[in-house]
């Protein structure tokens, strides 16, 4: 059984991995009716989205209902479709390329953190009572987890909840802050601590006596989005809509978050390729010094790069995607204990729900930087739409744990995991150092060998590194921010490497352009082997 973080100690080509190219038919027919429902119905209203039309949005909202886009990670006795991760991803990725961002925040929202934590740790009666409205589009979820003084430090939250004399109710008090869909949510999933120590989650009536959502903010992008602050005076609570335990805050919030960070990554797959689109199509009518510029080798560079960064980028998200999927297979939903097993089946794979939210928005930061650029002046005009999707995507690296917060989950995840043996760590990095050199003969006359022995060689290196800050520094090796993050970082290119070069050996078997694969590999590793080396040289 495959576990988080895996893809460092399994050899190359020794994993086989999931992508586009295995999708199912019923895949393929999800990902046309979501792409052609964003093509015709999202992107065509984009403007009026962005105008924050509320009415438009929740009945785009709808429409998804009606289509079975909301309610792929529900169980069928909800309503739902027990369609599983891939399915989700597909579907996100495919609604973002409506080019709203805003929307696509509005439907991530929802079917990410505003529906999985009911999924995972709701009772059967909040199950039936709330899941069937959310997959139908009746209702639209919120999340407010966020406070002024706990936002990257979650488990700093000050809200308060108070069990009446009669334990039939609790009162809850405090201010949540930047909650997305919060003016139009019908349920809100927030949290509270309970006599000032157990954080706990609770399912509000948005509606409910106490409750102030306060005026929208006034944001640098997803004009269409809903972002305010709600505050909480005496807000009565019936105790039955506690989510989960008293006491299981924590995990509910973080495994939700796990589940976001790596939904954003597909979410933001689709943006890139709206870029790369938009980008082409212009490079290729703009026509200077008497031909297009597409065909100055300067627009090939960056063509090129942002292509490679989209593969690249595709190839970790669907495969985490089946990850995930695998791992919550695993789980009995018919048991007692099925909201931990559930738990702990997402995070195996928080490693690489991290990965994939850093990845996939620093290339859409990027590949939107890059794309802007290719449109000279006219990107930087709102008519020619790259500049409202800069705008954007800048959130993306802050929102679902920033992106320094990511870089220390993925260290302190692998970091648990070496000292509890779930990983061979220890056997590596004793290899590594008997042998004293790099030894390779596995991979001599077989296809990628030079490709396969440089990952390897960039693995060894990072075990070296690692062992070297583990003695040096011990477990207080997580205060040491700038080494934990060079860490991250050659992790999510080791993930990326290793997931993109056994896509490619696996495609390499069937009909496709062999030059094309060969090329994307070699370009890939090039680039990413001078980078992994110069953060080993900090």
């Amino acid at each position: 059984m495959r576990t988080g973080g895996d893809f460092l100690t399994t050899p190359a080509g020794k994993i086989e991995v999931f992508s586009p190219e295995n999708f199912s038919e019923i895949h393929r027919e999800f990902a046309d009716t979501a792409e052609d429902f964003a093509v015709n119905e999202i992107r065509t209203k984009r403007d009026e989205i962005e105008q924050f039309d509320r009415d438009l949005t929740r009945k785009l909202m709808k429409m998804c209902g009606d289509l079975g886009f909301l309610a792929a990670d529900i169980p069928e006795e909800y309503g739902g479709l027990s369609a599983g991760k891939v399915t989700a991803a597909i579907l996100v990725e495919k609604i973002s390329r409506g080019e709203s961002e805003s929307f696509t925040v509005t439907f991530s929202v929802h079917t990410g953190i505003g529906i999985l934590p009911i999924v995972y740790f709701g009772s059967s009666e909040q199950k039936r009572n709330i899941l069937p409205k959310l997959a139908s589009g009746e209702w639209l979820s919120a999340y407010a987890l966020t406070e002024a003084g706990a936002g990257s430090d979650a488990l700093a939250l000050r809200t308060q909840a108070r069990l009446t004399e009669d334990k039939t109710h609790y009162i809850l008090s405090g201010n949540k802050q930047f909650i997305s869909n919060g003016q139009w949510a019908d349920i809100l999933i927030t949290f509270a601590r309970i006599n000032d120590e157990q954080i706990t989650g609770f399912l509000i009536d948005p509606h409910s006596s106490g409750i102030t959502i306060h005026e929208e903010k006034n944001k640098l992008g997803l004009h269409g989005s809903s972002t305010c602050n709600i505050v909480l005076d005496n807000v009565r609570v019936p105790a039955d809509h506690v989510l989960g335990e008293p006491g299981e805050g924590a995990k509910i919030a973080f495994n939700s978050l796990d589940i976001g960070r790596f939904k954003l990554g597909a979410a933001v797959l689709g943006g890139c390729k709206n870029i790369l689109e938009r980008a082409i199509r212009y490079s290729l009518e703009r026509r200077q010094f008497g031909q297009a510029v597409a065909r100055f080798d300067a627009m090939k560079k960056k063509t090129a790069e942002m292509l490679i960064g989209i593969y690249a980028l595709e190839s970790i998200i669907y495969e985490t995607a089946r990850c995930l999927d695998l791992s919550l297979e695993t789980v009995d939903e018919q048991s007692s204990g099925y909201s931990g097993q559930a738990a702990a089946a997402i995070e195996k794979f928080a490693i690489e729900c991290s990965i994939c939210k850093i990845v996939g928005s620093e290339t859409y930061w990027h590949i939107a930087d890059e794309g802007l650029q290719m449109l000279g002046g006219y990107g930087y005009i709102e008519d020619y739409g790259i500049a409202g999707m800069l705008r954007d995507t800048r959130v993306d690296r802050i929102y679902e744990g920033t992106n320094e917060i990511n870089r220390q989950v993925i260290v302190g995840y692998f970091l648990k995991k070496t000292l509890l043996e779930e990983l061979p760590v220890r056997e590596k990095i004793n290899h590594i150092k008997s042998s004293g050199k790099f030894n390779f003969t596995e991979f001599e006359g077989k296809p990628l060998e030079n490709e396969k022995k440089s990952l390897e060689a960039a693995k060894n290196l990072f075990f070296y590194l690692f062992n070297t800050g583990l003695v040096r520094y011990g477990q207080d090796l997580m205060s040491h921010q700038q080494i934990t993050e060079m860490f991250s970082d050659m992790m999510s290119d080791i993930f990326l490497i290793q997931t993109t070069l056994a896509r490619i050996e696996q495609q390499l078997q069937g009909e496709q352009d062999k030059d094309i694969l060969f090329s994307v590999i070699r370009v890939m590793i090039s680039e990413k082997m001078v980078e992994f080396y110069g953060k080993a040289q900090l």
